[in-house]
């Protein structure tokens, strides 16, 4: 089995991890689907309590997820400031013809700047 395994190249194994996942995601949707239509605890235990309860569980997580996501966001990330290098940039001279390759690009020198100043100006004109 490892030598199989090993003589795979990396397409190959990335199509064995696929079917993998895919009979896994199969095997969850079929006990998912089993335990919602299951009318009691008492069929459920009697037509296959592992899988119900698997089916609990997961539908558990999700509510309990959901509601995790609605009460909290995460913290606002704090603005990037300071001085940035002058740099060479290869510029795209006809972006909306980018992705059909009717573009031309050439290097381009960018001078230095202070990232974030502008909004601090704002402020300061703000306050006077």
């Amino acid at each position: 089995m490892t030598d199989t395994w090993n003589r795979l190249g990396p397409a190959g194994k990335a199509g064995v991890i696929g079917v993998a996942a895919a009979v896994v995601g199969g095997v969850i949707a079929v006990a998912h689907a089993r335990a919602s239509t299951t009318a009691t605890d008492d069929e459920a235990e009697e037509s296959g309590g592992v899988l119900a309860e698997v089916a609990r569980i997961l539908n558990q997580a999700a509510e309990e997820q959901d509601d995790s996501a609605s009460l909290s966001s995460p913290p606002p990330r704090p603005p990037c400031t300071g001085d940035v290098r002058g740099y060479w940039r290869f510029q795209c001279l006809n972006p909306r013809g980018h992705t059909t390759g009717n573009c031309r690009h050439e290097w381009r020198w960018v001078d230095d700047y202070t990232k974030g100043a502008a909004d601090d100006e704002e402020e300061e004109d703000a306050e006077v």
